[in-house]
């Protein structure tokens, strides 16, 4: 049997740790392991708005928002796999689930201009939108993890066609799971505006 990576669950604690000091800063990307498996990639992109004051600037991200939200993230799994030929058929030889993650938030053209309380109004909302999509992200690394310890089990096929044929509806099944965990977050979290006291060991392992 083949050994998986070590299980969401013990990596939780870890990363919830990692997690309230990657997001010091406004928009720091989270600090998630390297795990050679997995490898990860993350995006920070913004999106502009305009206004003189904090208010203006707000007003203008309800109307250009990214689906109607002030900020989204987006991820996705793939996969990349060795095989070996054998009596029993092709077997995984190496397997490694790529993670891309892009991050979309917004960018106040007028912030260098405006007043420090209005700049400081601007920090604290940007602060919230941060630590809510690092969540997201957490999220699907987590849920890659699993994805991963899942499909290294995966028994050898007939042929190779039927491998990869295999590992490709698994990693949609993957990519599935994550984006209903990513919902749930929405909802009980109402994307962020009671995020505080927000429970992600609890959250996840309801999950996992």
């Amino acid at each position: 049997m083949r050994r998986g990576l070590a299980r969401c669950a013990i990596l939780v604690a870890g990363l919830l740790a990692g997690l309230s000091g990657a997001v010091s800063l406004a928009q720091d990307a989270p600090e998630l392991p390297q795990v050679e498996q997995v490898p990860l990639t993350i995006a920070i992109e913004h999106y502009d708005v305009e206004g003189r004051r904090y208010r203006d600037a707000v007003s203008r991200i309800r109307q250009v928002g990214p689906m109607g939200y002030d900020a989204v993230t987006h991820s996705a799994i793939s996969y990349y796999f060795e095989t070996s030929r054998g009596p029993d058929g092709c077997s995984l030889r190496y397997l490694e689930l790529p993670l891309d993650v892009r991050i979309l938030y917004p960018r106040w053209t007028g912030y260098e201009r405006a007043r420090r309380a209005e700049r400081d109004a601007w920090d604290r909302h940007i602060h919230v939108l941060t630590v809510h999509e690092n969540i997201h992200a957490l999220i699907a690394f987590l849920g890659t993890i699993e994805a991963y310890n899942s499909l290294i089990q995966t028994a050898a096929q007939p042929d190779c066609d039927a491998l990869q044929a295999l590992l490709r509806a698994r990693t949609d099944e993957a990519n599935d799971r994550v984006r209903q965990w990513q919902r749930d977050f929405d909802r009980v979290t109402d994307h962020g505006m009671e995020q505080d006291g927000f429970d992600l060991q609890a959250f996840m392992a309801e999950r996992l």
